[in-house]
């Protein structure tokens, strides 16, 4: 087993040579990371198979066996030359497309990733957590709520990946160390690498979710037409997650969601609310794509389509959000342009041929516009009292 992990590992460092020289290492370590924590577990097993159990257990076994959790889980002391901290550097630094090879990407501060270790789906996609050990004390000392129910969640990720329900890695690190995997000025002491969740088949969308108690409500998607700030894209995400939200959905020039910018302002909603991602497709044919797919998939016709204007008055008005049924049985969409920019030429275009229809929040007289993730979750939330409305009368 150790002969064939090393031959693949020289093969993929001859690749990367022929590349760039300078490269090679950090991209070798990178695509061997990815492969040891998707299948440590069946290199493992395929081990056991063929008698291969000397191979080494700091490469096989993520956590330490040891009934005590943190005193045996391995340290990092120096963070300028760990490769923990040199991948947790490139996600930060890495576009769309890189995060995507990568397929992975941050979690950081107690809150969030005590949110991402309690939801199990979410559990399941954590490949690495480094904490310092002055968080890991406090822990200990159980000083904060969050802190401790941090500590518990870390103990149910040990004991699942020691029971191969996982492929996880844990580290304890100094204050530098975690700073250095950290994207934020002041780092609360922990951060996790988190594998993407696979794309959203957009075949596979549903007619109908269900709300709080199960019951089946109409579709209702969130459409982002090029909305390009991470912290507006986080807020939507935790809207989303918070009223039912069949899906998110991006069109060209939208931000990445799994920026880590974004993952951190959406706390946990991320991995929560299905992401149908259309951002790679052509841009003057990605709406009328998404058209197709929500009406033959989903039920949801074009005039059930709302693009947000701003559009309260003239012969292009567009309703009140206050005035559309958007608990009918048809099921809704509604689209937010960029910031500062508004709607694409395609969306708008589609607006003039009466193709799709228009929404707009009423405002106050001097008022210029809302914030694009404050106008999305009015909306939004002006769905909720609907339905919930609807619930009172039966």
């Amino acid at each position: 087993m150790q002969c064939v992990v090393g031959t693949i590992f020289i093969i993929m460092l001859f690749k990367a040579m022929t590349i760039s020289p300078t490269l090679a290492w950090d991209t070798t370590f990178n695509q061997m990371t990815r492969l040891s924590y998707t299948h440590w577990y069946r290199l493992h097993r395929a081990g056991n198979r063929i008698g291969c159990s000397s191979f080494p257990s700091s490469v096989l076994t993520p956590l330490s066996m040891s009934s005590s959790p943190h005193p045996n889980w391995e340290h990092i002391t120096n963070h300028q030359t760990s490769k923990t901290v040199k991948l947790f550097k490139s996600i930060h630094r890495a576009n769309k497309a890189k995060r995507s090879e990568l397929g992975l990407t941050v979690a950081e501060g107690i809150r969030l990733v005590c949110d991402v270790l309690a939801d199990e789906a979410s559990r399941r996609l954590v490949r690495r957590v480094v904490v310092s050990s002055s968080v890991l004390q406090n822990m200990d000392k159980g000083s904060d709520d969050y802190q401790q129910k941090l500590y518990n969640w870390i103990q149910v990720l040990d004991q699942e990946s020691r029971q191969g329900k996982t492929a996880c890695f844990i580290n304890i690190g100094s204050d530098k160390v975690v700073e250095a995997c950290s994207g934020t000025v002041t780092s609360q002491g922990v951060v996790a690498l988190v594998e993407i969740p696979a794309p959203l088949n957009p075949l596979t969308l549903e007619k109908h979710v269900h709300d709080t108690t199960g019951a089946p409500i109409p579709p209702f998607f969130l459409i982002l037409d090029g909305l390009s700030d991470p912290g507006n894209v986080g807020t939507l995400l935790r809207t989303c997650a918070a009223s039912c939200v069949t899906a998110l959905v991006l069109l060209p020039g939208s931000c990445d969601v799994w920026n880590p910018k974004a993952v951190r302002s959406a706390m946990g909603s991320s991995f929560r609310v299905p992401i149908l991602d259309m951002s790679r497709a052509d841009e003057k044919g990605s709406l009328d794509q998404l058209l197709e797919i929500l009406e033959k998939s989903c039920g949801v016709s074009n005039q059930r389509v709302f693009a947000a204007t701003m559009e309260a008055a003239g012969d292009n008005a567009s309703l009140p959000h206050y005035g559309i049924d958007f608990a009918s049985n048809g099921g809704a969409a509604v689209i937010l342009g960029k910031e500062g920019e508004g709607l694409r030429s395609e969306v708008r275009d589609a607006v003039e041929q009466n193709k799709i229809s228009t929404v707009h929040v009423p405002m106050a007289k001097g008022v210029e516009s809302l914030n694009a993730a404050v106008c999305g979750s009015v909306i939004i939330f002006e769905r909720m009292r609907q339905l919930q409305a609807i619930k009172d009368t039966l």
